[in-house]
């Protein structure tokens, strides 16, 4: 084996390992590498030798001989490239022939030496493996560069669609809680949809139980002739089989039949049931997807969501209704037993309430008060059912120990309502509609804006039909008379702003002969 100058070709210090059973071999490697002054060498005698001194990424090039006892070269070879597939292998044989340097070639050797060779072979054979090396590595670290960046992408890509579905579903969330009547749900399930799952059309379809119809009770993108008209049946053609079978359906109707007529759509659609206890409550279809897109499985998820979270809402208020209906049936029937104690006060209740809405609504107070006077100003005086019979009928005027008992039935009233869970302000029309506003009333002696406002609507409302009914202990007073008295206690008895809304109601109402005789009454006192 000759000689070779060294060379300041290679730059850098490289880790070799080198396995050959030949001692002479290994120590001319050794000399000329030593030489070079750039090289670190491992050098083994086997390859069980090599194996125990080899760890992944430690070395730069390795070079083998191909005819060792017990381990071969090639065997040593996929044991290597097994633990590190980018390490460069120059195999090294006395025995050279081509269907030897395939096979070393196809185990994924990078260069081929034949014995003996010139050293300057071993120095241009380990720079351009090494180069190669170099490469291979780049273009794997470039290669794992793109990757994570393509992984970031995907990353970044299913965060940022994350964070747009947690945006719609809170936003889907808040219009629901919004809403508080089935009508309002069911045209807010289409517009959500439409707006969230970007479909051109939407449609929500009621079962009717006795029919088996599929009945548009909700439209957006269609028109509004569509509403009210059947557009399937349970169980056929698309819309009906994905009513009936509980499960979200994509797909291309066969034929729209009747459908066709009343929901026009082309293309894509998607059919997703709604569900309530398992049980069959209606359809949402959705059509035309911007874009001529087909709907996907993000779409499938915001609108089980949607449908789950209106399904809720629909469920929440038919239990309120019933419990609301219930409540108003139970306490119907104690205004009615009241009432049939007290024939006067049969239709008191009835026209106080009128009076107090008409009031409010002059007033211009909000809908939820205005609510709150048709049910409560009914019951207003539902405490009378606690009064004895002989104190609340008699036909002379009471005692002031029948008075004070009298005094009891706001107290009384309230503890009966309150009991059956009635908003705040619903009581207090009840407890609080004798308080005046100089303090002189009852039962809690409060004064002024102390008093709850609509208590003091029903107040005026009460008085002046107490004073414009007969009772038999006092006659009647003409409606201008009432009107006068009412104008009398403003900024005593009563809140002069409800009694000025009062008079503002008469007038609008058309309920102002009182005026002519006011005129008169008071012209005539004038002379």
């Amino acid at each position: 084996m000759s000689q070779a100058r060294p060379s300041e070709e290679v730059s850098e210090r490289l880790s070799i390992l080198l396995v050959d059973d030949e001692s002479n071999i290994r120590e001319s490697m050794a000399e000329y590498l030593v030489n070079l002054k750039n090289y670190s060498l491992t050098s083994a005698a086997s390859g069980q030798e090599a194996l125990e001194k080899f760890q992944p990424g430690k070395f730069d090039c390795a070079f083998l001989d191909l005819k060792m006892p017990g381990m071969s070269g090639l065997e040593l070879l996929s044991k290597l490239k097994a633990m590190d597939k980018t390490l460069p292998v120059v195999i090294m044989t006395g025995f050279p022939s081509l269907d030897a340097a395939i096979d070393t070639m196809r185990q994924g050797a990078s260069d081929f030496l034949i014995k003996p060779f010139n050293l300057d072979q071993v120095k241009a054979t380990l720079e351009r493996v090494v180069r190669e090396h170099r490469l291979l590595k780049e273009n794997l670290r470039l290669s794992e560069r793109l990757k994570q960046q393509e992984r970031i992408e995907r990353l970044n890509q299913e965060l940022s669609r994350r964070v747009r579905e947690q945006q719609m579903l809170h936003q889907i969330s808040e219009a629901i809680d919004h809403m508080h009547t089935s009508e309002a749900i069911y045209q807010g399930i289409a517009d959500l949809a439409a707006t969230n799952l970007e479909a051109g059309k939407s449609a929500v379809l009621l079962l009717e139980p006795s029919s088996d119809h599929l009945v548009v009770i909700a439209v957006n993108g269609f028109s509004s002739e569509a509403v009210g008209q059947v557009a399937g049946r349970m169980g056929q053609g698309l819309l009906g089989k994905a009513a009936a079978g509980g499960k979200a359906v994509m797909g291309r109707p066969e034929t729209w039949e009747e459908t066709g007529e009343v929901l026009p759509l082309s293309g894509p659609v998607l059919c997703l049931p709604m569900m309530i206890h398992e049980q069959p409550l209606g359809l949402l279809v959705l059509g035309e997807k911007r874009g001529g897109l087909p709907f996907r499985g993000e779409d499938v998820f915001l609108s089980r969501f949607l449908l789950q979270k209106a399904a809720l809402s629909v469920e929440n208020i038919a239990l309120y209704e019933s419990m609301n209906s219930s409540l108003h049936s139970t306490l119907g029937a104690l205004v009615r037993a009241m009432e049939a104690k007290d024939p006067y006060t049969r239709q008191h209740s009835r026209r106080v309430t009128n009076l107090a809405v008409l009031t409010a609504e002059a007033m211009g107070l909000e809908l939820h008060q205005i609510e709150s006077l048709k049910f409560a100003g009914y019951l207003h005086d539902i405490g009378k059912i606690g009064i004895k019979d002989h104190i609340l009928l008699k036909e002379n005027e009471l005692s002031a120990e029948e008075y004070q008992e009298i005094k009891r039935h706001p107290a009384i009233g309230e503890s009966i309502v309150r009991a059956m869970d009635l908003s705040q302000d619903e009581c207090h029309i009840v407890r609080h509609h004798h308080e005046r506003w100089d303090g002189e009333g009852y039962p809690d002696g409060l004064a002024g804006k102390e008093i709850p406002l609509l208590a003091r609507v029903v107040a005026v409302a009460d008085a002046y039909d107490a004073m414009t009914s007969d009772r038999s202990y006092r006659p009647l007073r003409t409606m201008a008379e009432a009107v006068r008295e009412l104008v009398n206690a403003s900024g005593t008895q009563f809140d002069p702003m409800v009694v000025e809304g009062f008079l503002q109601m008469l007038e609008q109402h058309q309920l102002g002969p009182w005026l002519d005789e006011l005129s008169a009454s008071s012209s005539s006192t004038s002379s």
